[in-house]
C-alpha cells in the first residue's frame, strides 16, 4: 500500500480505503471503510456523513489504515472489530470459533419459540448447546427465555472461555454453564431442548469458500467430512440420550443436506416437530433449520 499522509479529512480517508478495498475483491468496500473509521474514531455513522470535512488525527490515521491493510488480506472484519452482532446484541469473537452468521439466528427463533412452549406445560426449560463456539445460540435464546436455563459444551478450550465471557457481558451467566467436552460426552442429565450448529461443508469444498472463511475460521468448526455429515451422525446418538421424553433437537444444515439428515434423524429415533414444515428455509430460500422430536 502507498505512504498516506498523516492529516487527512473523513471524506478522503474513505475514499483512499474504499479504493484499497474494492482492489482485493470485498464487494462492501464502502460500508467497510466506514466500519473500521467508526471503530478507530469512536464515532458514529452519523458523524462521519454529518461531517465529511472533519481532520482525523495522525494517530487514528496510521492505525485506521493499518486496519484497512490487514482487512485487504482478507482478515474477517469482525476479527478487526473483536465484536459481531447477532439477534440484536454484540458478542465477542475470534479466531477459535465462527463468527455468527444472520442465518442462525432461524435456529434462535426456533427455540425461543420451542421453550416458551415447553416452559408453559412444564415449569421449565433446560437447553443444551453442542459445539457452542462464541454461545451465541444458547446466550440469545437465554436473553430472550427469561425462565430457561442451560449448557454449552465445546471441545475448544479457547471456544469455552470466550462463551463464558459472552455469558457474563450478555447477563445470562448465572443461567449457564459452558463446558469442555466433545458433543456432550460426560454429561448425565437431561434436557428439553438441544440446539446445534455442527460443521457441515464437505471437505473437499472448504478451499472454495472465501479466504475469510477458509483462511481465518476454524477448519474443525467447519469441515463435515467426505460428506459433510460426518458429526451429525455423531451427534443424533447422544443427543437422543440427553434430550428427555419428547425432547427436540433444533439443528442448522447445509443446503441440499436436508433429505440426508432427515434419514438420520428416523434411524436415532427422531422425527420431524412439524409434518407440515419439515425444513425451515432461511431469507435467501435455502435449507437451514430442522426440528425434530425424540419419540423413541
Amino acid at each position: 500500500m502507498s505512504e498516506q499522509k498523516t492529516s487527512i479529512k473523513i471524506s478522503e480517508l474513505l475514499q483512499q480505503a474504499k479504493l484499497n478495498l474494492e482492489q482485493v475483491g470485498i464487494e462492501t468496500a464502502a460500508l467497510e471503510a466506514r466500519v473500521l473509521l467508526c471503530h478507530v474514531c469512536k464515532i458514529t455513522e452519523v458523524d462521519v456523513i454529518a461531517c465529511p470535512d472533519r481532520s482525523i488525527e495522525e494517530q487514528s490515521v496510521t492505525e485506521y489504515f493499518d486496519l484497512v491493510a490487514r482487512r485487504s488480506q482478507r482478515i474477517p472484519l469482525a476479527h478487526l472489530l473483536g465484536t459481531r452482532e447477532f439477534w440484536g446484541l454484540e458478542f465477542h469473537v475470534n479466531a477459535h470459533t465462527l463468527i455468527p452468521r444472520p442465518e442462525t439466528e432461524f435456529a434462535v427463533e426456533s427455540a425461543i419459540n420451542c421453550a416458551r412452549h415447553i416452559f408453559k406445560k412444564t415449569g421449565q426449560a433446560r437447553i443444551l448447546d453442542l459445539g457452542c463456539g462464541s454461545g451465541c445460540l444458547l446466550i440469545s435464546i437465554l436473553h430472550e427465555v427469561k425462565a430457561a436455563s442451560g449448557i454449552g459444551v465445546d471441545m475448544d478450550p479457547k471456544a469455552v472461555e470466550l462463551a463464558q465471557k459472552n455469558a457474563g457481558k450478555l447477563g445470562v451467566d448465572v443461567r449457564t454453564q459452558f463446558k469442555c467436552m466433545d458433543w456432550g460426552d460426560g454429561l448425565i442429565e437431561t434436557f428439553d431442548i438441544i440446539v446445534s450448529n455442527p460443521p457441515y461443508i464437505p471437505s473437499g469444498d472448504l478451499a472454495g469458500l472465501m479466504p475469510e472463511v477458509a483462511s481465518y475460521e476454524p477448519a474443525r468448526a467447519l469441515d463435515g467430512g467426505c460428506d459433510g455429515l460426518d458429526e451429525y451422525r455423531k451427534i443424533l446418538p447422544r443427543a437422543h440420550r440427553l434430550l428427555g421424553q419428547q425432547g427436540v433437537l433444533i439443528l442448522e444444515i447445509g443446503h441440499g443436506q436436508a433429505g440426508d439428515v432427515l434419514d438420520l434423524l428416523t434411524k436415532n429415533g427422531f422425527q420431524p416437530l412439524d409434518a407440515a414444515q419439515l425444513v425451515k428455509h432461511d431469507l435467501a430460500g435455502r435449507e437451514r433449520i430442522i426440528s425434530a422430536v425424540k419419540v423413541c
